[in-house]
């Protein structure tokens, strides 16, 4: 790999990002539990937009303050990521276009997800409507679910031939990527498994949960290799 003048600035600064977007993760886990439990299933409508009435200031905090923070995480190691594959190998600059460019679509669907969960929650400030906290909700389990997590595997799968191909990274990493790629295509089917947010293999279970934190997890160890390499 060909050393630039400038890369190693493009190093710490996109990885320095990747390790800040995973501490707020870290720091706002608890916070995905909130607003869940056996007690309040999506089919006791009200009982469900009662809990969500009890617990919108933290929903609103993960929903519109640290997710989106996580995400400017992702988009500026993503960002140099891509100059990094194509100051490596020019000829790889399709692989580094397409790797960001599914990171684009992969952080607008989380995003999605959040304005509509966001929006469920605003919604229980003043007399809630129980049917429409309920179908915000629902329409943001694909996006965290099928559909986020099939994006997700197709944006492992590139940065992880891309690490290969390139170097940029440890190659260790990209092996990771590609599990963690397979991992997402194999979950992204539990959106066949209903609605039950307290289950495993279900839309909004824990499976896309686990998913998603397979992607994350890559996300922190690309970030940390991007800085030491």
């Amino acid at each position: 790999m060909q050393r630039v003048p400038g890369n190693r600035t493009v190093r710490r600064v996109a990885g320095g990002f990747g390790v800040a977007g995973f501490v707020v993760f870290l720091a706002a886990l608890p916070l995905y539990f909130v607003g869940v439990g056996p007690a309040a299933q999506l089919q006791d409508t009200a009982q469900y937009s009662d809990l969500v009435t009890r617990t919108h200031t933290f929903i609103l905090i993960r929903t519109a303050l640290t997710d989106p923070l996580i995400m400017v995480g992702l988009l500026v190691f993503l960002a140099g990521f891509r100059h990094l594959v194509r100051q490596a190998r020019q000829d790889y600059e399709w692989i580094a276009a397409l790797v960001f460019g599914v990171g684009l679509v992969v952080i607008a669907l989380e995003l999605v997800g959040d304005g509509l969960q966001a929006g469920a929650a605003l919604d229980t400030w003043v007399k809630a409507d129980p049917t429409g906290v309920r179908a915000l909700n629902e329409g943001s389990f694909p996006m965290y679910g099928a559909v986020g997590l099939v994006m997700a595997s197709l944006l492992l799968t590139s940065a992880g031939y891309a690490t290969l191909a390139t170097g940029v990274l440890h190659r260790w990493t990209a092996w990771f990527a590609v599990g963690a790629a397979i991992a997402n295509l194999a979950v992204a089917p539990s959106i066949l498994g209903g609605t039950d947010i307290t289950g495993f293999y279900t839309a909004s279970g824990y499976a896309p949960f686990l998913g998603e934190a397979a992607m994350l997890i890559w996300f922190l160890i690309a970030s940390v290799s991007m800085i030491v390499k």
